[in-house]
């Protein structure tokens, strides 16, 4: 089933499911935004949300800096 659809329908992620969707740690998602290379998110009051859009075109970003680091 792809990622988009794994929320049931969901236009966005929260952490936990953004985390657990692509199998990576909370922690691991901190520091890739502190290193400015996570996925963009916008703020429901105080909430990080991530939308089905931005995840895709994160992990295209992510798949892209891999082919440029084999090549």
């Amino acid at each position: 089933m792809p990622l988009e659809h794994s929320v049931a329908g969901a236009a966005a992620y929260t952490i936990s499911e953004f985390c657990q969707a692509h199998r990576i740690g909370r922690a691991t998602l901190y520091n890739l935004w502190a290193r400015n290379l996570g996925p963009r998110f916008f703020l429901i009051g105080t909430h990080r949300r991530i939308s089905i859009e931005a995840a895709a075109a994160w992990r295209a970003d992510c798949e892209a800096a891999a082919r440029e680091q084999a090549a």
